[in-house]
């Protein structure tokens, strides 16, 4: 399995992510978004890129209203029901429910590799999780890309920081299998082991981190920087992400 890195989706042709996995990555905070809504019981997420793409989208599920949820630059969508912070999406709110979201980077990145063979989303909370399921036998005949959304196409700390553990995670449990990392999947380790133990710390001193606590969005930060606590795999199918069953466990850090 060769594993790439992306640190953005800028510049990408789509036809890069044909008949390959791909993790997506939005830290701060879509992916980490995502992961709860759905653990917290969402029955499905739509993601779309522009605001008046979810209004057709919303207005075209005619069984039920979905709850439009997502952000432009940090703040909630004019109109919309939730924005863009975990803590919105408790079970109470979000069970049984489809959302229809659209986010400044997140959802871009999303639908940018929509033509992967398999499109999972990944956050320091279920990155083992991920690293799990890229390693079932059936996947290992792929390559690997890591795409982390960046912000506004320009890299992002958090996302590398991420895509970093994910890769020192597949080496660490490789199984006997040869992983090949390019340059940048390379780079992305070195820069987590300069950050490993202190992934709040760097997520507070992210140039999306400083910005996010201006906006009076810090506890969203502290969420996302937690590693290994949720059990969610959210699979993107025929342009719907759902939550795709897997064997409950406990994971163990290695530092």
């Amino acid at each position: 399995m060769k594993v790439d890195v992306f640190f953005t989706p800028a510049g990408i042709e789509e036809t890069a992510f044909n008949d390959k996995i791909v993790v997506v990555i939005d830290v701060l905070r879509a992916s980490t978004t995502m992961i709860t809504a759905l653990e917290n019981g969402a029955k499905e997420i739509i993601p779309v890129v522009e605001v008046e793409d979810a209004l057709k989208v919303a207005s075209s599920l005619f069984n039920e209203r979905p709850i439009l949820s997502g952000e432009r630059h940090g703040k909630v969508i004019q109109g919309f029901d939730l924005g863009n912070s975990p803590d919105e999406f408790a079970a109470s709110v979000v069970s049984d429910k489809s959302l229809v979201f659209c986010t400044t980077n997140g959802t871009k990145a999303i639908l940018k590799a929509k033509s992967a063979k398999i499109l999972a989303l990944c956050a320091f909370l279920n990155v083992s999780v991920v690293k799990e399921f890229v390693l079932r036998t059936e996947n290992l005949e792929y390559n690997l890309v890591i795409l982390c959304a960046g912000k506004e196409n320009r890299f992002s700390l958090e996302d590398a920081i991420c895509a970093g553990l994910l890769v020192d995670k597949l080496l660490a449990d490789k199984r006997g299998q040869s992983i090949a990392l390019s340059d940048s999947a390379t780079a992305a380790r070195i820069l987590y082991e300069k950050f490993r133990g202190n992934e709040l710390a760097a997520l507070r001193e992210s140039e999306h981190g400083r910005y996010l606590a201006s906006l009076g969005f810090a506890k969203d930060i502290e969420a996302a920087a937690r590693i290994d606590v949720s059990q969610a795999l959210p699979i993107m199918e025929d342009s719907i992400i759902r939550l795709q069953k897997v064997e409950k466990r406990k994971f163990k850090r290695v530092d």
